[in-house]
């Protein structure tokens, strides 16, 4: 599996100014490569010497095969929009045009092959006097870090500014355990605003995961410090006040599906079902109350995040049809819509009614799809 670690990267008053132009000149070399595939020529075959631009060799060939991503996108856009519009022009509406994707923020991309991870330091190549030349730039990583980069293989290497501080994200390979083929049992997990998680396990065991309300309270808190810098105009401050509430969320829904694979290695789940969420935002009941939470809940990442900790634990993830999960009676199997938090069956079963969800969840079998089938959001 592929994952990524996130460096600081400490660079001279040169340095910056160096690794500054390349990302600029990059996204620049990308976004003309784009245009140039629109209009006609092809890139595909593109080598970096059919690339002018102030970079390394190593990032020209970069260059090619991120404009090629985008072209295809682009591409694939362009068929979605003429099947689109076929059904408009039916109905008397005016065609739609499909949008090139134009990369504003500065950045690059550099293979395996083209930077070293030497102690704290990363190497890797930028043009200096017009020549080609390898620096040397300063980290602050962790043990773990070190560790990490050690034994892994190493993949792309992506530079940004964040903030007006340069990172360097960089992927690497980690091992999935194999899933074991003895004994055990399965987990339904119920995913919700009011509780982010609630699992049951086949052997009877129950828990719940976060705390809805303070995520809600936190989110109603950066909503009203947005509105504020928003009237005031103060572009900088929101910037950093969005970008430091999703770290708080993403921090927080990390924890969450830590403590629930704990959970499922304790009970030694070998598989973990979940409900597909999909278009979710345009099926579910909308209120002026209910919208807030509604548009901001991430569940998606959390189930991404889920997904991705239980095949690294070695537990299959699989995703169940959501319909009438909160619902059903798990004891008679009636349909019943709960008033309130409280399921009360007419067969006199009652429970919390997450917990009905997240077991209907764990005996289902209506599987509409595996790990590897993405949903929308």
């Amino acid at each position: 599996m592929q994952l990524s670690e996130t460096v600081r990267l400490y660079l001279t008053k040169e340095q910056y100014m160096l690794v500054s132009e390349m990302m600029t000149t990059y996204i620049a070399t990308v976004n003309r490569l784009v245009a140039d595939a629109v209009d006609g020529r092809s890139i595909a075959k593109f080598t970096s010497k059919d690339v002018d631009a102030y970079l390394p060799s190593a990032l020209r060939n970069q260059c090619v095969r991120d404009a090629n991503s985008v072209f295809k996108k682009y591409q694939k856009a362009c068929r979605e929009a003429d099947r689109r519009n076929a059904r408009r022009s039916n109905l008397g509406k005016n065609v739609q045009q499909a949008a090139v994707t134009i990369l504003k923020r500065p950045c690059c991309y550099i293979n395996n092959q083209g930077f070293r991870v030497r102690g704290t330091d990363i190497e890797f190549p930028v043009m200096m006097d017009g020549r080609t030349k390898r620096i040397a730039v300063r980290t602050r990583m962790t043990e773990r870090q070190k560790a990490l980069f050690f034994g892994a293989k190493l993949g792309t290497m992506r530079i940004v500014r964040k903030n007006g501080t340069i990172m360097a994200q960089i992927v690497y390979e980690k091992p999935e355990q194999e899933a074991s083929d003895g004994e055990g049992c399965f987990m339904g997990i119920d995913l919700g605003i009011k509780c982010p998680a609630v699992s049951r396990c086949s052997d009877g065991s129950v828990k719940f995961y976060g705390n809805g309300r303070r995520n809600k309270a936190m989110r109603r808190h950066f909503a009203a410090k947005r509105k504020a810098l928003q009237k005031a105009k103060h572009q900088e401050a929101l910037a950093r006040i969005n970008n430091k509430e999703q770290r708080i969320m993403k921090d927080i829904d990390h924890k969450v599906s830590r403590e629930i694979i704990k959970t499922a290695e304790k009970h030694h789940v070998k598989v973990i079902k979940m409900e597909r969420l999909s278009n979710i935002r345009t099926t579910t009941r909308t209120s002026r109350k209910n919208n807030p939470s509604l548009h901001t809940w991430s569940f998606y990442r959390l189930a991404q995040y889920i997904e991705y900790k239980a095949r690294l634990a070695g537990i299959e993830v699989l995703y169940v049809n959501p319909a009438y999960t909160s619902q059903t009676c798990p004891n008679c199997g009636k349909r019943h819509h709960a008033d309130d938090r409280n399921f009360v069956c007419e067969c006199g079963f009652r429970t919390h009614r997450d917990i009905v969800g997240a077991w209907n969840i764990c005996s289902s079998t209506e599987y509409v799809g595996g790990s590897d089938a993405r949903h929308a959001a």
